[in-house]
């Protein structure tokens, strides 16, 4: 690596550890959402094992008002947070779009400087990432732990089914990831050769129509054209199977821990109202990996 990669890396490094205390403030914020994501699995518990039984109708108010007040809470913190981010990629921004408007113009000076163009498409890009939903992902991912472990305290076996589907779906992320990213990039270089190759020959119209080329340049597109078609259709196909294999693995894991709960309440060794919370609970451990993995190509290319 360059000294020049060097002290741009370090730069950027810098300037996003300037902002180090709003990111402690968002995950803490994150602490409190996570720790009162627990409300509705608890109110389920409460709902099923206790009013249900005594038939208070008082227990079920008090109940409910406790729990709407806590996700009232937990709403406000999700705010707070994502308000957070939004200012501090903002202040990002402001804080880069003179650096990057001169290292641009500096690159623009230079022989065969193909990216230049890209500069503030990239600082665009890294101020969505960080402003978006896909942030929330790594803040949310070391809560999961907890939320398995009170699976394991319901019950083991749906503790260890939340493992496993956890790690089934993170094999699936990285053989998705490295499936696709070779095809990805050969359909969007064939794609931006195409554009280019186009626009070059339709830059001097004028004379292929005067010098008859017209009908072969024609000919050529179209082949190119095709070529790039075929790439993109295999390209989807690939990535639409491997979201239907997603999906599967997701529904099936929200079907077999019911199922579970299900047996373990037949059997007696969990109650109606923790086979119900226990599902949800599970959805919510693994809520945090489907996010990553939905939004994984847009952190690597910020």
């Amino acid at each position: 690596m360059s000294f020049s990669d060097t002290a741009q890396r370090s730069e950027l490094r810098a300037s996003l550890w300037a902002f180090r205390r709003e990111f402690y403030v968002v995950a803490l914020f994150s602490m409190i959402a996570n720790v009162l994501m627990l409300t509705p699995t608890l109110y389920m518990l409460q709902v099923f094992d206790r009013v249900m039984v005594s038939r208070s109708e008082l227990t079920l108010l008090v109940v409910s008002i406790i729990a709407l007040a806590l996700l009232a809470i937990m709403a406000v913190t999700e705010w707070m947070r994502s308000r957070v981010l939004v200012r501090v990629g903002m202040r990002i921004d402001d804080m880069l779009s003179t650096r990057v408007f001169q290292a641009a113009f500096d690159a623009s000076l230079r022989p065969n400087a193909a990216r230049q163009g890209r500069a503030f498409a990239d600082l665009t890009e890294l101020r969505q990432f960080i402003t978006g939903n896909g942030v929330f992902a790594f803040f949310d991912l070391p809560w999961m732990p907890i939320y398995t472990a009170v699976l394991f305290i319901m019950h083991p076996l749906l503790g260890w089914l939340a493992i496993g589907f956890a790690c089934v779906q993170g094999g699936l992320a990285w053989a998705s990831q490295r499936l696709i990213q070779q095809p990805s990039e050969r359909l969007m270089l064939a794609q931006g050769d195409e554009a280019r190759t186009l626009q070059n020959k339709l830059r001097n119209a004028e004379a292929v129509e005067s010098m008859g080329m017209l009908k072969g340049l024609k000919q050529r597109w179209l082949q190119r054209h095709a070529d790039v078609l075929l790439q993109h259709g295999q390209t989807q196909g690939l990535q639409h199977r491997l979201t239907a294999i997603s999906k599967f693995v997701r529904y099936s894991q929200q079907s077999l821990v019911l199922g579970a709960g299900a047996l373990l309440a037949i059997e007696g060794e969990l109650t109606p109202g923790a086979m119900i919370a226990a599902n949800v609970l599970a959805g919510r451990a693994l809520a945090p990996i489907d996010l990553l993995v939905s939004t994984w190509r847009s952190f690597a290319s910020a």
